[in-house]
């Protein structure tokens, strides 16, 4: 019997042993510090984010722009019916008092008519849709 109780069996077993307690605690240690630096970088981006959109000064701007086209269409609308006696018919009459169409600022912003008022109004209101 010459693979039994031979120098050459102890190598045998020394490599079908597997991971000891050490490796195993060693891996994951490492695990869970990887863990913990991406859940800081992900929390961290998410507060920055957050941030940027509590902050945006820049779509405040843009919404207050187009909230000045605005007024500047109700003054033209105000003038129309001064000089007519009623409000403008429709929008499109409401355009047509403009050198060309309004260009506002916020993306898909336009505006709404009331006829019967005289009212307008932006369709977007809320700066966190600019």
């Amino acid at each position: 019997m010459a693979g039994l109780g031979g120098p050459g069996d102890t190598i045998i077993s020394m490599k079908q042993r597997g991971f000891g307690y050490i490796e195993i605690v060693i891996v994951l240690a490492v695990v869970a510090a990887a863990g913990y630096l991406l859940m800081q970088y992900f929390n961290s981006t998410a507060k920055t984010v957050e941030k940027l959109q509590q902050d945006r000064p820049l779509a405040r701007t843009k919404l207050a722009a187009d909230q000045a086209t605005l007024t500047t269409v109700q003054g033209l609308v105000r003038s129309y019916q001064a000089e007519k006696g009623q409000f403008p018919p429709d929008k499109a009459t409401v355009v047509g008092l403009l050198a060309g169409p309004p260009r506002f600022q916020c993306p898909g912003n336009d505006f709404e008519y009331d006829p019967a008022t005289g009212a307008l109004g932006l369709t977007i209101t809320d700066d966190s849709r600019c």
